[in-house]
């Protein structure tokens, strides 16, 4: 009969914390954002809200699945910085979130813009880059809008 060493448990319980710890944290720290319909324009209407003036306003379309259309603002700030806001319409939970973990799954550079993703009910909104002042101003509003 063989006896385990205390070593032996260290590493067992080394190997499980090495495994769950990050699992943990992943899971703790992934929020879902429930799927509901925004009316509108949020963005645009938050933009106005804000006194953020909109240099253009173009419609676009992504090429994934389930998307319905969106708009793409530029913004120029007081020192001359622009600031592109691109927003997307899903016609279903599953399409969004699929396009989101698309957006995660690319590198900077290759297809991603270096930006922050904010997900909006149905929408989601991709600020680029992300480094600009706008994203504290339009940021924390877009992420309070309800149903």
């Amino acid at each position: 009969m063989s006896s385990v060493s205390r070593l032996e448990i260290g590493l067992l319980i080394l190997v499980i914390a090495v495994v769950l710890i990050p699992l943990g944290i992943v899971i703790l720290a992934g929020s879902h954002s429930p799927y509901y319909t925004v009316s509108g324009e949020p963005v645009k209407d938050i933009l106005d809200n804000k006194g953020i003036s909109i240099t253009s306003i173009k419609d676009s379309l992504w090429e994934v699945t389930g998307a319905t259309g969106g708009k793409i603002y530029v913004i120029t700030d007081a020192d001359g910085l622009q600031t592109t806001i691109a927003t997307q319409s899903f016609d279903s939970e599953a399409s969004r979130d699929a396009a989101i973990r698309a957006w995660h799954s690319s590198q900077p550079g290759r297809g991603k813009p270096v930006g922050d993703l904010i997900v909006v009910g149905q929408h989601i909104v991709v600020i680029t880059p992300a480094s600009r002042p706008v994203l504290e101003k339009v940021g924390p509003e877009l992420g309070n809008i309800q149903k």
